[in-house]
């Protein structure tokens, strides 16, 4: 049986375009209150990668999370906006994205709440131990909400990536560390997906990012919610949407491997509005314009050594104002601080660009 993904196409966010879009995706599968016969504990989780203005297209756009938590609202559903950005998990730090992402406005015109309890709990995934945030481990229904984006490590994000923001504070960091290897990596975030099996994917597209993303590349106008009761079909939509070949992407090609993702978009039923992929694809991720897959085939003794002669290292130029984000979330100790700015230590340094993630004020450049 095909899995369906259905896309509802939407040039701006107007919040009544937006909430038309969102409920066209809730109809495709029964609408909100097909979701609630697990329960009425639902939370619905962003992408608040920093607390960035949404206008910069880094986190999900306050009108699709209000959209969508209306709509389990009005259903009866008692719903909970959460989420583990970049860096530390706490009263502050949540508060902070929750302002400047928009996130409190939407709260408060939906009937949401906010979540601010900073707990997590050990969640235990075959030989994984995940340190999932408390109110996405306790929850009936979880909706993600991610934003359609290009990223530096794992080429695309998008549904299942979305889900490594359900993973407490810098337990993050401790991942990157464990699994320097991107191939590794995307095995885990795949287990993540497993483990918090998220009911509804929603990919917010309307204004997406493309080149240095997560948080570095250029606004991109695409169009388009995407939503999916499966995440990887979802991802696997948007991909062929944008223009951005899944055999490339990790995190897809794992998913693949144990027969959770189908090969082609041909595999899958696209419902909804009828599209067509964009005739000016997203462009890639710098890093990955030269394709290095081919690492992928030689023996771990070898790949790790070449890979780090060849992955480009990342840059501080001088924009970098030395906030210290970037050490903070180093997941090596691999940055210090030395008169006011960022120095990266290449000995330490494992390539998973989180500096460039995590910093405010894109200081952080990646040559190829």
């Amino acid at each position: 049986m095909k899995q369906t993904v259905c896309f509802a196409k939407c040039e701006r966010y107007d919040p009544r375009a937006v909430e038309q879009g969102v409920e066209r995706i809730l109809a495709q599968y029964g609408g909100a209150e097909a979701f609630l016969k697990k329960g009425r504990r639902v939370v619905i989780k962003p992408n608040l990668l920093l607390a960035r203005d949404p206008e910069l297209a880094t986190t999900t756009h306050p009108s699709v999370v209000e959209a969508a938590a209306r709509a389990f609202v009005r259903a009866g559903a008692q719903v909970t906006i959460a989420e583990s950005g970049g860096g530390p998990y706490n009263a502050v730090t949540m508060q902070r994205a929750y302002a400047a992402c928009g996130m409190e406005a939407a709260a408060q015109a939906s009937g949401a709440v906010l979540n601010r309890d900073p707990s997590h709990r050990t969640v235990t995934w075959g030989e994984r131990r995940f340190q999932i945030i408390t109110p996405v481990a306790e929850a009936d229904v979880v909706v993600s909400i991610a934003k359609l984006k290009t990223h530096m490590l794992t080429r695309y994000t998008g549904a299942v990536k979305n889900l490594f923001g359900t993973v407490a504070g810098l337990s993050k960091a401790e991942w990157h560390a464990r699994l320097p290897g991107v191939d590794d990596f995307s095995e885990m975030l795949v287990d993540l997906c497993q483990c918090v099996a998220p009911d509804l994917s929603i990919i917010d597209g309307v204004v997406g990012m493309d080149g240095k993303g997560p948080s570095g590349g250029r606004a991109r106008q695409a169009g388009v919610l995407i939503g999916s009761t499966d995440p990887y079909a979802a991802d696997l939509a948007a991909m062929w949407y944008c223009g951005i070949d899944p055999g490339q992407a990790p995190v897809h090609r794992a998913a693949r491997r144990r027969g959770l993702a189908a090969d082609s978009v041909e595999e899958l039923e696209l419902a909804g509005d009828p599209v067509q992929p964009l005739a000016e694809p997203f462009l890639p991720p710098v890093v990955l314009r030269r394709s290095h897959s081919w690492l992928n085939y030689l023996p771990r003794p070898l790949r790790e050594p070449l890979r780090k002669r060849i992955i480009p290292y990342p840059e501080f130029t001088r924009r970098c104002v030395g906030c210290g984000k970037c050490a903070q979330g180093c997941p090596q100790g691999a940055i210090t601080l030395s008169e006011g700015r960022a120095r990266l230590d290449r000995a330490r340094c494992i390539q998973c660009y989180c500096c460039h993630e995590l910093c405010p004020v894109r200081a952080v450049d990646i040559k190829d």
